[in-house]
């Protein structure tokens, strides 16, 4: 009967946030303590080592979730497929950020001044990272995988896109608008890249593909937060075109690619038989 409370959706969703908000959190403190002990004083290496404890930890949290709680191989994280296909989400990010700013560099709305020196790459990097991990592992990982198992997918894919927006909300410059389009384009399009895997590698990588590519490389600000990119560039233009001061990530551009991406991989995940039926609608 434990068992079976334990196991249920709602339970496993809340243990899940829990356990990783709990070990992302002691994590802080312990490369907090590590750093000290090692008198490290460079600002990237704590910067590096913070990642590194933070990304230890929600891979811990999701292996305790799936593993132990829930009795199952962590397939999602098979390591076997780690390298190849971070690479190939990184890869996917970058050439969707890397198309936006082209549209609207011919459209005149993006302005190359000069390049920086390439350390300033270290930094987005290290926090694109880092919040690749700790955010796909909770809302693709946990949230999204556990409501679409309880619910089906297309109610798990709205929830999770509309929860992925929303928690943008307390960011610089955010907006109802801008929410809105960080569902559209990101949330969507993540869920719908996991559906064709069923594994979190190429997420994680396509989240910190966008994330470095947008702010490391062309220094755009990054859900509001404004970047020192290794392009010096200038945006200027109809926030309906640049996305205003959230950034381009509230542009109709990155929505409309973002949206059209999002049904590529949907139509393979259905090519693939992945979606789930919502429970009323499963074969008895």
């Amino acid at each position: 009967m434990m068992i079976k409370i334990i196991r249920y959706p709602l339970t496993r969703l809340i243990l899940g946030i829990a356990l990783l908000l709990g070990f992302v959190f002691a994590a802080g403190g312990a490369g907090g303590l590590v750093a000290d002990n090692l008198a490290i004083e460079n600002s990237t290496a704590i910067a590096a080592l913070d990642a590194g404890f933070a990304i230890f930890a929600a891979c811990l949290s999701y292996w305790v979730l799936v593993r132990l709680i829930e009795g199952r191989a962590v397939t999602e994280l098979s390591a076997r497929y780690a390298v190849p296909e971070l690479f190939i989400g990184m890869l996917i990010g970058a050439s969707f950020i890397s198309s936006v700013m082209g549209v609207l560099y011919l459209a005149g709305f993006f302005e190359i001044n000069g390049v920086r020196s390439v350390d300033v790459l270290v930094a987005p990097l290290i926090a694109a990272i880092a919040t690749g991990f700790i955010e796909e592992i909770a809302l693709r990982g946990v949230i999204f995988r556990i409501i679409e198992e309880w619910l089906g997918t297309w109610i798990s894919l709205l929830f999770s896109a509309a929860l992925f927006g929303a928690l943008h909300l307390g960011n610089d410059n955010a907006t109802l608008v801008a929410a809105l389009a960080i569902a559209l384009e990101a949330g969507i399009l993540l869920a719908a890249v996991y559906m064709v895997t069923r594994r979190l590698w190429v997420v994680i990588g396509l989240h910190a593909g966008w994330n470095f590519t947008l702010g490391g490389v062309y220094g755009g600000a990054v859900s509001g937060f404004e970047q020192e990119g290794l392009l010096d560039a200038t945006i200027a233009g109809p926030e309906l075109i640049t996305g205003g001061a959230f950034g381009v990530e509230a542009s109709v551009v990155t929505i409309v690619i973002g949206l059209a991406l999002a049904l590529f991989f949907l139509f393979r995940a259905g090519q693939k038989n992945r979606f789930i039926a919502a429970p009323w609608r499963r074969a008895k």
